[in-house]
């Protein structure tokens, strides 16, 4: 079990490449935001995910239960179309050194099922199913 834990991290390190994290410059939003480069395609809910994305979360939303991460296309340096959003369910986790996600091996590829911004000791969980 400990192998195949260690060969989904060094897949999800090889299938991230880039990631650089960016804040709205206003700590009162609670918003945070990173971008990610998926090598591999992997599933996000009811989409695949496959080049650059802008992954951000609003921590008012979500207190509210709203739909509080919201995945965009990111392309030339700019926030592009809406990909899905949903509301997360927050995890305790270490403080994170940088952007991380959690992926599983499902039969049909890759599937995300959490991350957590850099800096942040809280890791948002996907909803099963949505």
């Amino acid at each position: 079990m400990r192998r195949f834990a260690l060969v989904l991290t060094l897949a999800a390190s090889m299938m991230v490449t880039g990631v650089f994290a960016m804040t709205d410059g206003n700590a009162e939003t609670e918003r945070q935001k990173a971008v990610v480069l998926f090598d591999e395609p992997t599933r996000l809910l009811n989409v695949t995910l496959k080049g650059q994305y802008l992954f951000m979360h609003d921590d008012k939303l979500m207190a509210r239960g709203e739909d509080c991460t919201y995945v965009y296309t990111y392309t030339e340096g700019k926030q592009g179309d809406l990909v899905v959003s949903f509301h997360c369910t927050p995890v305790p986790r270490q403080k994170a050194v940088s952007f991380n996600v959690t992926i599983t091996m499902k039969s049909n590829g890759y599937e995300l099922i959490e991350y957590q911004f850099a800096g942040s000791s809280e890791g948002h969980r996907v909803p099963e199913g949505k």
